[in-house]
């Protein structure tokens, strides 16, 4: 693909995914989200004030319920995925703001449903359980969510408000998608044009160390004119959550945050500081190859994302990517395996680049119309295992919707990444048996360190530690800007690298960079999910297909169920923190295999 953006329109419909699996135009899925307030009126009519009576009426209304969400759940699926990749493009941004609406006004009317259920006897709730086990976990979830439920009209009140509480992820997205705008850079060998996703996909790994730190000043300059507007943006979405967590009678925002992911808080400090302890010494050697191999004066924080390969790898082709992918699916077998590469025929993927589309990678998979998968599509083998990585989300949603209500085919956020990481490690297997030299045998391994390991464990390793820190403060009653949150990551790089790295000016607004503070805790929980994967890797490395079974039903799992269980689905003991110093062990490993 050229470095020059395109327009959404200039853009081939075989680099797009088909969001007509979903609907065929707009105004469809605007019938649609009619129908679903429709539904839900003549739910509130049908059921509020009466779910006291159980029976068949209570079963009745748990499956009206259902059938609410499924339609809601197609409708802003179809919304987000045409802003995603176009925020210019005022059409599709008026959609996706004209379902949010309505989603919460389609909340609002449904506020009831929660309260009135988490009020009923026990033993009626447990008749509903015993008549409907389909529904079990969600019910029994309703029911422990009980002391923190606030009255029936002002959980109506904060469905309406879904909208604006929201807001904070917005107005993030369209700062940097629609309104930051990068300078040219002016190079020895030329001109570069500089994106945001040209940065994030290219020059940040680039072996030319003039492109990649000038790229990383100028890219952190432009950041820079934003920082106090992200600031003010970030501090809106936490000290929302903190009103909410004191209002719903948590002590504090981390645990309010937790709760729905079922994690003990002592599970979730000890993944944040086990890995800074034993982790951090491993990845300053690694910084130390890396130093090595490119021949560095210096080591800066700007030339972390290098390839310890300094030789330009080949470019790899969306055709060609599907080889890669078949042949990392062979050791889950046939059926597995055929499911996944569904995925280029039925277009799953988005692979283009172009003005207005939103950074990173996502998937998501709305009820019976299979996933949806977001890429920015460089050719390089970082993207195969982007590719990869969104496909383990798509076999772990396509499995558990197979065999679980949509209201509990969820995995708890600690371990909802294993899927994807644990097919990045399938990735690397396969390239290894590719492999014909020691020193392509080489250049595997640190692939698995750089683009299993260094993005997942370490990148998003810092920024939970740090939104710890963040979280800290915020439950101490502080507010936070710019100068305070630069602080939190600069003093959270400088205890992770120590003297092993140069910290950069701008290295302090990495944090500028992530949509996953949003989304509560949810940055910890890569390297608490790759914790998982990496034991079921060595458990496939030592026994073979014959554990396929246990992944498979791990991966097909509804809930979510408490990690700590559904990890023993997989035959996997996370209670204590054996299993992640092995993880870290398995790193160090292969970084002593590269000094070697």
């Amino acid at each position: 693909m050229s470095k020059e953006l395109k327009t959404r329109d200039q853009i081939p419909q075989e680099l797009t995914w088909d969001v007509s699996r979903l609907y065929k135009d707009q105004e469809a899925c605007r019938a649609d989200l009619a129908a679903a307030l429709k539904l839900a009126n003549d739910f509130s009519e049908r059921f509020e004030g009466h779910l006291h009576q159980g029976g068949s009426l209570l079963s009745e209304a748990i499956k009206a319920y259902e059938a609410i969400v499924k339609k809601l759940d197609r409708t802003l699926t179809y919304a987000s995925l045409l802003a995603s990749v176009d925020l210019t493009n005022n059409e599709y941004v008026a959609l996706n703001q004209e379902a949010g609406m309505k989603a919460a006004e389609i909340g609002s009317l449904l506020s009831f449903w929660a309260v009135e259920l988490a009020a009923l006897p026990e033993e009626t709730l447990q008749q509903a359980i015993r008549e409907n086990p389909t529904y079990a976990i969600y019910l029994g979830d309703i029911k422990a969510w009980k002391a923190h439920q606030l009255s029936a009209k002002e959980e109506a009140l904060l469905a309406a408000l879904e909208p604006s509480l929201d807001l904070p992820s917005t107005l993030y997205e369209t700062t940097k998608a629609a309104d930051m705008r990068f300078p040219e850079l002016n190079l020895k060998d030329g001109r570069h044009p500089l994106s945001y996703v040209l940065y994030e996909n290219e020059y940040c790994g680039s072996p030319d160390t003039d492109l990649r730190r000038e790229s990383f000043r100028a890219f952190s300059e432009t950041l820079r004119k934003y920082q106090e507007t992200t600031a003010a943006i970030y501090n809106g979405q936490i000290q929302k959550e903190k009103i909410l967590s004191r209002q719903r009678g948590f002590d504090s925002v981390i645990d309010y945050l937790l709760f729905h992911q079922k994690v003990p808080r002592k599970l979730y400090e000890r993944q944040l500081d086990i890995t800074m302890e034993k982790l951090a010494p491993v990845m300053r050697r690694w910084a130390k190859l890396l130093q090595q191999a490119h021949h560095l004066e210096e080591m800066h924080y700007s030339d972390l994302k290098l390839s310890l390969d300094p030789t330009i790898p080949p470019q790899i082709s969306v055709e060609d990517s599907q080889q890669y992918i078949r042949e990392a699916m062979e050791p889950m077998g046939k059926d597995y395996q055929a499911m996944i590469m569904r995925a280029f025929p039925e277009r799953w993927f988005d692979f283009a680049q172009n003005i207005g589309k939103q950074t990173g990678g996502y998937c998501t998979v709305p009820v019976d119309a299979g996933p949806f998968i977001l890429l920015n599509w460089t050719g390089g083998i970082d993207e195969v295992y982007t590719m990869a990585h969104e496909l383990g989300h798509a076999a772990q949603g396509l499995l558990c919707l197979k065999d679980n209500s949509l209201l509990q085919s969820d995995f708890s956020w600690y371990d909802v990444e294993s899927p994807s990481t644990f097919h990045e490690m399938l990735l690397s297997h396969s390239l290894m048996k590719r492999a014909k030299t020691p020193d392509e045998k080489k250049k595997v391994c640190a692939q698995m360190i750089e683009k299993t390991y260094y993005h997942n464990f370490v990148t998003h390793f810092l920024e939970g530690y740090y939104q710890r820190e963040v979280y800290r403060l915020v439950d101490q009653g502080q507010n936070l800007r710019a100068d305070d949150l630069n602080r939190l990551f600069r003093e959270t790089l400088e205890k992770f690298w120590g003297d092993a790295v140069i910290l950069d000016e701008g290295a302090e607004l990495t944090w500028m960079r992530q949509p996953h503070y949003y989304n509560g805790l949810y940055s910890y929980t890569y390297s608490a999910s790759l914790t998982i994967s990496t034991e079921m890797y060595q458990r496939v490395q030592k026994e073979g297909e014959a554990v396929v079974g246990d992944w498979l039903k791990f991966l097909s799992a509804g809930g979510p169920i408490p990690p700590i269980e559904h990890a023993r689905l997989a035959g996997i003991d996370i209670e204590d923190g054996s299993a992640l110093e092995r993880t870290i062990a398995f790193i160090s490993d292969l970084v002593s295999q590269l000094e070697a």
